[in-house]
């Protein structure tokens, strides 16, 4: 038997071998174009998607501070005239001339009672102008203007939490104002049964007829003049719509309705906070900023609304209605609230 010679078998096993490593050679190289072009395909995909991202957020934010800017400057204007009437309420009572039957709140035609409505209720107005806007515009694309739309809406919703801020927060307060024969009752105990909130339907009603188109057509929100005009005009829906928020503060007091003086307590937290949100715009800075804090030991003589001969205590007048609303925050707005 003839025996090949070994340097053939040594080529042949070097052909092998060097056509081998050219099949895995051409294997891999298929493999690694494919895995590159997939690769080209994946980052123009991620960048294609982060352009559209960033072209969206761009026409997002546009739209957000065309359709909301010009509302949220009102709002912090609005925010600070609300807050000086709190404080202007607490000041008349001090004074004496919040008294029943005849204090500067027991006309529904007197001057005090119409402007105090008015100026609690305009920054709702922007609220509700804002919520109109909410399909043609992103909110989150913008923290800040986020933080003053939720401020708002919760500045809004205080009237309604009439039940909640008696009932759900130390100390409890007696108020059952759905009881019956509640009409006479309540001029007897005014603090239990006088009706102390709103009813969002009947809120809702009263912020809808304050809105008005201006002379571009665009919405905006009734000037105190007209809103007097049109209030005193017998017979004018904006007077039937205001009803339930005139008795709401007729005769009004904080000793004798508790619960209402709970709410613009709460209210006047939140007009601060809205206020404050203002010298963020300014440092453009919003990460980590909570625009929401309790008033200091000082700052809360200025809702000390006892005469001087009132048999009061400090902790019912300067601590009780400010640990509600603290508590309230910080059920519901904890996450913008200075601890």
């Amino acid at each position: 038997m003839e025996t090949t010679d070994p340097k053939i078998i040594a080529a042949l096993i070097a052909a092998a071998a060097s056509l081998i490593v050219s099949i895995i050679g051409t294997l891999w190289g298929r493999k690694n174009q494919k895995d590159l072009e997939t690769l080209k395909s994946e980052l123009a995909d991620e960048r294609a998607e982060s352009d559209a991202r960033r072209d969206y957020e761009y026409d997002a934010r546009k739209r957000l501070y065309e359709e909301c800017e010009p509302l949220l400057f009102q709002l912090i204007e609005l925010s600070e005239n609300a807050l000086y009437r709190i404080y202007s309420l607490a000041r008349t009572a001090r004074n004496g001339n919040l008294a029943p039957e005849t204090g500067w709140l027991s006309s529904d035609g007197s001057y005090y009672l119409i402007s105090t409505i008015y100026n609690l209720m305009a920054p709702m107005v922007i609220y509700k102008l804002i919520h109109r806007r909410l399909t043609i515009i992103d909110l989150t694309v913008d923290s800040l203007i986020n933080m003053q739309y939720l401020l708002a809406k919760y500045l809004n919703i205080s009237f309604t939490e009439h039940h909640a801020l008696a009932k759900e927060y130390e100390p409890i307060v007696e108020y059952e104002p759905d009881t019956e024969n509640w009409d006479r009752k309540r001029k007897e105990q005014p603090w239990k049964y006088w009706r102390q909130g709103l009813a969002i339907g009947r809120l809702d009603n009263a912020v809808e007829a304050l809105i008005v188109r201006d002379s571009a057509g665009h919405l905006s929100y009734r000037s105190f003049g007209e809103f007097e005009s049109e209030y005193f005009t017998s017979g004018s829906e904006l007077q039937s719509r205001f009803a339930f928020v005139v008795d709401l503060f007729h005769d009004f007091h904080p000793k004798t309705r508790p619960v209402l003086w709970r709410i613009l307590i709460l209210q006047a937290h939140i007009c601060q906070g809205i206020m404050r949100t203002r010298q963020m715009k300014i440092a453009e800075t919003v990460e980590n900023f909570k625009p929401l804090k309790t008033f200091s030991t000082s700052e809360r003589q200025r809702f000390d609304w006892r005469q001087p001969e009132e048999n009061v205590t400090d902790d019912e007048v300067l601590v009780q209605p400010f640990e509600v609303a603290k508590n309230y925050l910080q059920r519901n707005l904890g996450a913008l609230l200075i601890e």
